[in-house]
């Protein structure tokens, strides 16, 4: 299959209200890059690119739709989004806003990222390892290997890390886990890895739903993760009361879940929040105050905030 790829060149402080927009658009994958005529580093992307250079970079957001016949009308919605948000006055420098398309065989762009793909320790324990990497465990490894495909998330971000390093100090065996945003699954794995007895991924994509799926069958997770597509918690059975409600995915969508997650999760359960840029902390922490979750502990890394927390009830 063949893909529209639509970038939109802005700057590092918006880069999460395009992915968001990208996404609310109806892409497959959202990526980072960096603009390579002005920061060409050994050919390596943005994200391995020193912090001095990326302060002084454009970003492009870019996002990849299937090429279907809706090619026109997706490029149309796009346009009309980024207008309406550079109407708005969001505080943040929003860049040039260029947008620039290309159609892209699905074969070369997954050779075209593959390439730095490579195993990575994320936190204390866990090595993402892609599949078709090699990598010598250490004895207290706990690998969790993937194929991403066209779902985002390859371990390697900040709010990811910061999740994960949250599960390995607070999850314990047997405990019921819900991750809101699935992705490729890297939270729920690491959850089942950890002891979990049962995790709900949820994720409103359906490719998110397939690789999830796969990947937890591929690290042999299968009977403890229960993948659903679901729009925030819709999905998951009314009874459940998990131990620990994990949530990396936008400061917006975080406010929105905040409302909810509470019908769900047991007394005293935890509640983890990433994706949050550091501009939006506070609004967040509000948010969680006023829904009787008691903020326990922040990690930073970057401009990139995870808040974990307890409910009350």
């Amino acid at each position: 299959m063949d893909w529209l790829k639509i970038g939109i060149r802005t700057q590092k402080e918006a880069e999460e209200i395009f992915s968001a927009l990208l996404m609310e658009a109806g892409a497959r994958g959202v990526s980072i890059e960096g603009d390579n005529a002005a920061c060409a580093k050994d050919g390596l992307p943005w994200d391995y690119l020193d912090e001095e250079v990326l302060a002084k970079v454009p970003f492009c957001v870019t996002a990849f739709f299937p090429c279907d016949g809706n090619e026109q009308k997706i490029l149309s919605d796009v346009k009309e989004r980024v207008r309406q948000v550079k109407g708005m006055n969001l505080g943040v420098p929003l860049g040039s806003l260029e947008i620039i398309t290309q159609t892209v065989c699905e074969q070369d762009w997954e050779n075209a990222w593959k390439a730095y793909f490579k195993p990575v320790k994320i936190s204390d324990f866990v090595v993402i390892k892609p599949t078709w990497e090699q990598y010598s465990a250490a004895q207290d490894d706990v690998v969790i290997e993937i194929d991403p495909g066209m779902a985002f998330g390859t371990g390697n971000h900040e709010t990811t890390r910061m999740c994960v390093r949250f599960l390995e100090e607070y999850i314990e065996p047997g405990m019921t886990v819900i991750d809101a945003g699935c992705g490729s699954g890297i939270l729920s794995i690491a959850a089942a890895k950890f002891g979990a007895k049962k995790v709900f991924a949820l994720d409103l994509d359906p490719v998110a739903i397939e690789v999830t799926e796969d990947n937890a069958k591929r690290n042999r997770c299968g009977g403890e993760i229960e993948v659903r597509q679901s729009d925030l918690l819709a999905e998951v059975p009314e009874d459940v009361q998990a131990d620990i409600v994990v949530a990396n995915i936008i400061a917006d969508v975080v406010i929105a879940l905040n409302k909810v997650a509470q019908g769900y999760m047991k007394r005293n359960g935890m509640y983890i929040c990433s994706g949050i840029i550091d501009s939006r902390l506070d609004d967040v922490r509000k948010s969680l105050e006023e829904m009787k979750f008691k903020v326990i502990q922040i990690l930073e890394d970057g401009e990139w905030r995870a808040i974990a927390c307890k409910y009350r009830g």
